[in-house]
Order: C-alpha cells, then structure tokens, then sequence
C-alpha cells in the first residue's frame, strides 16, 4: 500500500476544487478513486499518470517522494519556528515560518505539511489574531480531515484550539481541550508533546487559581524537557512553576525558580523576553511578601532588559497592572491611577486581566471616596467575571460590594452581592460529605426538577 498517495491526491484535488467525478471523468470510476483516496486501493501506472496530469503534478510529487535532507531541513525549521514562538513571539516566528513554508513546497511528506500548517495556526493564536485564526483552522480541517490517524499530531491540534481559548480568557474552555489532549497522550510518541500539554493544563490551573494542580502538571513538563535538552521551554516552565509557588504562598520555593531561570540565563543564550518574564514573575512574588521596594525594581528591570516591541502590550500592561497594585498599598493613589490606567490600554484585548485592572480602578475611586466611580467599576469586573466563568473571581469582588452595601445600609443591594459571593464561593471550595441543596419536604410533588441556584449550576458545569 502506497501510504500517502490517496491522501495527496485528495488534497490536490480539493486545492484545485475538482470533485471526484471531474477527477475521474474518462480515467477510471468514481468509487475506484475513492477507494485510492481512503488508502484502500494502489492505482496501476496507466492510471496513476494522468490523474496526475489532472491534477496538474507529477507522479513523483503525488507518491510523496522527499529528498531526506529536504525533510531533514525542514525538520530544523519546525523545530525554530516551535522555539522562537515561545521565546522570542509570534511576529519573529511568522517571519521564520515564511521561510518553512517555501522549503514545504518541495515537500511531498504529509506528516510534515501538517505541522507546517499547524504551526501557521499557533502563531496566530499567540498573536491575538482572531480573524486569521479561524481563517486558518477551516482550510486546515478541510485540507486534513484524517487528522485524527495520528496521536502525535492530532494531540496537537487540541493543543492549539486550547491556546486560543486560553488567550481570549477562556479558561474552561481551554482545559476541556487539554484534557481531551491529556486522554491521548498514552498513544502519543512525541515526548515534547506530552511536556506541552502537561505545561498547557499546569497555566490553565495557574490563571483558575488552583496552585496545587498547577504545581502537579509544570513539574511533569519540566522533568520531560530536561530530559530533552530544551533548556527555553524548561526555563519557561519554570516560570510557571515559580508563579504557581507564589500565588500557594510558597515565597522562597518561588524565587529559588525564578533565580534558576536567571542562573541559566547567564549560562546559556536565553531570550531576553523569557528573562523579562522573569523579572516580571519576581517583581510579583517579592509585592506578595510585602517587599515594595524590591517588587518595583524587578517590575521596571522586566521592562528595560527588552524593546518594547518585543513584548505583547497585554504583557506590558500585565506589569503596569502589578505596579498599580503596588501604588494602592503603599498609598501613592496617583501613581496608582496612572499605572491602572495604561494597563487598560494595553490590556484591551485581555478580559480577566482588564477586569482585574478595573477592581484596582475601582479601590482608587473608593480610597479617594468617589463611591459612585468604585461601584460602577466593581460591577462591571464582575460581570466581566461571570461571564468569563472565574468564580473565586466573582466571589472575592462581590463580597467587597455586598459588605460595601450592607455598611451603607443598602441591605437589598448588600445580601444579592454577599449571596452572590457564597454561590461563587461554593463553586471553588472542595466538596464536603454533605449537600448544599435541601431535600423535598415531605409529600412534596418530587417528579419536578429541583430549583437549582446559580451557584449550584455553576458548581454542577465544573
């Protein structure tokens, strides 16, 4: 059997929008084409000739003849393409990715196009580019509607519809993507694949608030990437690590993370934007010990170690956010205000981290008793929350409004918001051996489906 063949000449039949009867219009029987196009069937050379004619390619291409050090070649460039995208952004890997995808063009191999297209695809999703997402993705599943053949690249392409979730805030989205990768990786070969997925389930956990099984899962990706030699993904893996100890209050455990990355930093030639991230994830660790000073200097060094266009702006607006944090506590509110408000412009395509920004909005208004302003911007957070279905998120904001309320004398307005935060509040805490919800009282008409609070339904998705 000629694995490949049937699969190359239906994609050149789609590229050139012929159906199967056009195709096999005078060369042989619409059922017998099929038969080759599933891999079922060798076509004879007599016949194999002039589909390729039809096709306007040669036999050799549709065979999906290679030369080894063509496909060696673009091997490494995957490989760069892969690398660059974490380390040094989309646009530089874009850049590269164009020069992968004029070596493609003389590459008959199927594994590798899929991955050229796939990696297309990802860089678009790390840019934010919505448009050209999508775009990609429907050629993408009308190009390769065998995906699922291979684990290894099937595995992947879960990945990438998770990363797009996971950069529109998305997050249970995104991990009902990794998990469905994380289901098949007994099946996937691809150790860099496994180390991928388990980094992309341990950010998921990081951004819901749940350290622990962040912790779990960067541990697993770090420990495979060692393995590989692929000090970049393991540094920024790392990172995560640190940020995931952080947030559980594990301060020196994070740091000991953050000063490994900056030690292999001086070691090895490490991208400046993973060194940034760096800075960035200490800046926020030392503002959690309480430490201002020290935070604001890793926070301005995250800053200046690259140029400005190397970074994404919600990644800058993401330090603007943790400085304005800063300010609030230290009671500099004007300071506080001019960094709120530049983390809002640069994080105007990244809901959970602007309607974070807009509670720290929100604590200025209050601070400076423009009660009507704190108001307005606590409610637009939390609907903003809802939405995005992060309930400690909700539950936190809202407990501040209700109490505020309550204080005010608005009982109304206070128990709808503290009710709010006890429903939110119960989807994050674990379970416990007994129900929230009551039972039908005795003699009760049971055949209707119990009255379900928000809350509850909430706790019920998770």
């Amino acid at each position: 059997m000629l694995i490949g063949l049937g699969t190359n000449i239906r994609r050149r039949r789609r590229e050139l929008r012929l159906t199967q009867s056009e195709l096999a219009e005078g060369i042989l029987s619409v059922p017998y084409l099929s038969l080759i196009e599933n891999e079922k069937a060798n076509p004879r050379p007599d016949i194999l000739q002039p589909l390729a004619r039809r096709l306007r390619s040669t036999v050799q291409n549709l065979l999906g003849v290679t030369d080894q050090e063509t496909v060696r070649q673009a091997e490494e460039l995957i490989n760069q393409v892969h690398t660059s995208l974490i380390s040094r952004g989309p646009e530089q890997a874009l850049e590269e990715l164009e020069l992968l995808k004029k070596l493609a063009e003389s590459v008959n191999d199927t594994k590798i196009l899929i991955q050229v297209d796939l990696l297309e695809i990802n860089c678009y999703t790390h840019r934010l580019d919505d448009r050209k997402y999508w775009v990609k993705v429907k050629e993408f599943e009308a190009r390769w509607d065998q995906l699922e053949e291979d684990p290894n690249l099937f595995v992947w392409y879960l990945r990438i519809k998770g990363n797009h979730h996971f950069f529109q805030d998305q997050y249970d989205q995104a991990l009902h993507y990794y998990k469905e990768a994380e289901k098949l990786l007994p099946s996937v070969t691809n150790p860099l694949e496994k180390a991928y997925i388990y980094g992309n389930l341990g950010k998921a956990h990081l951004q819901m608030s749940n350290p622990s099984l962040c912790i779990l899962y960067a541990e697993k990706a770090i420990e495979i990437m060692l393995h590989q030699d692929r000090w970049q993904e393991m540094c920024h893996m790392l990172n995560v690590l640190g940020a995931c100890y952080s947030q559980k209050g594990d301060f020196q455990d994070a740091i000991d993370c953050f000063e490994r990355v900056l030690r292999m930093g001086e070691q090895f030639s490490m991208s400046q934007v993973l060194i940034s991230h760096t800075y960035h994830e200490m800046g926020s660790c030392y503002m959690r010990l309480g430490d201002y000073e020290l935070a604001t200097c890793y926070l301005h060094r995250s800053l200046e170690v690259v140029e400005s266009v190397e970074l994404h702006e919600w990644e800058i607006g993401c330090v603007h956010k943790v400085l304005c944090q800063i300010y609030i506590r230290t009671g500099d509110l004007d300071q506080a205000q001019r960094h709120a408000t530049e983390a809002i412009r640069c994080l105007k395509n990244r809901d959970k981290f602007l309607a974070e920004c807009l509670i720290y909005l929100g604590q200025i208004h209050y601070a400076r008793k423009e009660e009507k302003a704190f108001v307005e911007r606590y409610k637009e957070a939390i609907r903003t929350f809802r939405r995005l279905q992060t309930p400690e998120h909700v539950a936190r904001a809202s407990h501040t409004l209700g109490q505020y309320f309550y204080e005010k004398d608005n009982i109304k307005e206070g128990m709808r918001y503290l009710l709010m935060a006890a429903e939110y509040y119960n989807a994050v805490l674990p379970p416990v051996d007994f129900d929230i919800e009551l039972p039908f009282p005795s003699g009760k008409d049971t055949s209707m489906e119990s009255p379900y609070t928000e809350g509850a339904r909430l706790k019920q998705h998770h």
